[in-house]
């Protein structure tokens, strides 16, 4: 282990939970805030989820605890936010599934029309599969064999003071002072034997890609979600091949006998994840995941594959940014100081709101009926793309003069040590 000085490892660890499957459903958001490689602040909020996004499913709750009545009377992301940016200040962000947690913040605040936050994400869990070897990379077995002591997993402040821990120690490990160096020292950390795999968020290169390409899925124990076939026809249309045993070809074995609250070290494993587990012990890249980290690898891939191809697309359009939003921005009319009535008026479609179906302004794609009001009012197909029309549209009008009311700041001082 390294004696590496940590005086400039500074970062905010965060976590969040949601309602249900859609990632602008966040119920609760937790924060550690990490200052020459030590832990000296942490916060958590309850959240009110928007409501057309507040239905809370019983495997969410049965996962993390909170309930509708828990939330009820709690503040909205678009209040919550403005602690979390004041919190953090300039911060990078460190999660255990960074992925997740980047687009739970992005989907959530897209909602209220608030702007993605900066700073670079660095991913625990993906730092833990390139620096250790282990049969599960989930938050309570990472913890565990770097010896960090037991934390309630699936709390979000518990789980963001975890993710904290874990990346402490992983620079302590690596010889690491900073993220960036520990970022550095994965790029030359391959494992033996270790194959090179689509990661989440990495689509460099769109072609012939698929979220499970190069993977081997076996899976065991009884599924909660989906059948056993419709699980391995999944993993057949999402570029990945499905086994029904485990050989030393198998990448990831998933199991419907533990669910994440359960499925932590000391628990009792079955035959064939024992000898997941003792493969991986030798080295072999074989991972055990539960049906929920499966699943919710999956969706977090397809965001980012479907990100990737919308910006790819948008590349294609030359001067995609539609004349009217400049036009309509000299013409807005709001009550005085009033942003939001006036990027409202600003960005709207002249052909009003699309009922589903119209194209993208930005890529191109479809609009689905069920996208939140906002993106169907300005006609842009996601996020992504909501995102990029208030970018472009901002450039736009402060290189043509165009005055524009003051946008909300967060004072990044707030409860700072």
């Amino acid at each position: 282990m390294s004696s590496v000085s940590l005086e400039d490892l500074n970062f905010t660890a965060i976590d969040f939970e949601t309602a249900n499957s859609n990632r602008a459903s966040v119920c609760s958001v937790g924060l550690v805030k990490v200052r020459a490689g030590q832990i000296v602040d942490s916060m958590h909020q309850l959240v009110c989820p928007p409501e057309d996004f507040c239905d809370f499913s019983p495997r969410n709750v049965e996962i993390h605890g909170i309930t509708p009545e828990l939330v009820a009377k709690t503040p909205t992301w678009d209040r919550v936010y403005s602690l979390v940016r004041a919190f953090a200040g300039e911060d990078d962000w460190v999660a255990h599934n960074a992925p997740f947690d980047r687009s739970v913040m992005q989907e959530s605040s897209s909602i209220y029309d608030l702007d993605w936050p900066g700073g670079y994400w660095f991913d625990t869990l993906q730092a833990s599969r390139e620096l250790l070897t282990l049969s599960t990379y989930s938050l309570p077995f990472v913890a565990s064999h770097l010896g960090i002591e037991e934390a309630r997993h699936h709390h979000a402040e518990q789980d963001a003071l975890q993710a904290a821990r874990i990346a402490i120690e992983l620079a302590r490990r690596a010889g690491a002072p900073t993220l960036e160096g520990l970022r550095e020292a994965l790029a030359s950390s391959a494992l033996p034997g270790r194959k090179e795999r689509t990661t989440p968020g990495d689509f460099s290169s769109l072609a012939g890609i698929s979220p499970l390409e190069g993977e081997v899925v076996v899976f065991t124990g009884k599924l909660q979600t989906v059948t056993r076939k419709e699980a391995q026809s999944l993993v057949v249309s999402l570029g990945g091949s499905a086994k029904g045993s485990i050989t030393k070809d198998t990448t990831l074995v998933v199991t419907g006998d533990f669910d994440p609250r359960t499925f932590r070290p000391g628990a009792k494993l079955t035959d064939k994840l024992e000898k997941a587990q003792r493969m991986a012990e030798t080295g072999i890249p074989i991972e055990i995941l539960t049906e929920v980290d499966f699943l919710e690898r999956i969706q977090v891939t397809r965001d980012a594959l479907e990100a990737a191809t919308r910006a790819q697309r948008a590349s294609t359009r030359q001067n995609w940014l539609p004349q009217y939003v400049s036009e309509q921005a000299r013409n807005s009319i709001a009550p005085e100081g009033d942003y939001w009535s006036w990027l409202r008026n600003a960005l709207r479609h002249p052909n009003g709101t699309s009922a589903g179906g119209d194209s993208c302004v930005r890529c191109g794609s479809s609009i689905e009926s069920k996208s939140p009001w906002q993106y169907r009012e300005r006609h842009v197909c996601s996020g992504d793309c909501n995102e990029a029309l208030k970018r472009a549209a901002k450039r736009a009008w402060k290189s043509q003069g165009i005055s524009t009311p003051p946008s909300p700041t967060y004072d990044s001082g707030w409860n700072a040590k």
